[in-house]
């Protein structure tokens, strides 16, 4: 909920919206060595967990770049 406040925020605000993407990937990479330390590799790890993770560091990428 707040990392959906602070990506709606960040449409005013840039800087905000940036640190949320950032605080989502953080979120997402830890997500991923959860999964991988219980040793859950299904196919929810690859297209859940990775595939946000995926889209998440390609929104942040195209955030900086344009």
């Amino acid at each position: 909920m707040v990392a959906t406040a602070g990506l709606i925020a960040g449409f005013w605000f840039p800087g905000v919206g940036i640190a949320a993407n950032v605080g989502v990937i953080a979120y997402f990479v830890a997500a991923s060595v959860a999964h991988v330390k219980a040793r859950f590799l299904k196919s929810e790890f690859w297209i859940n967990c990775l595939g946000m993770l995926a889209l998440s560091a390609t929104t942040l990428i195209l955030t900086l770049a344009l």
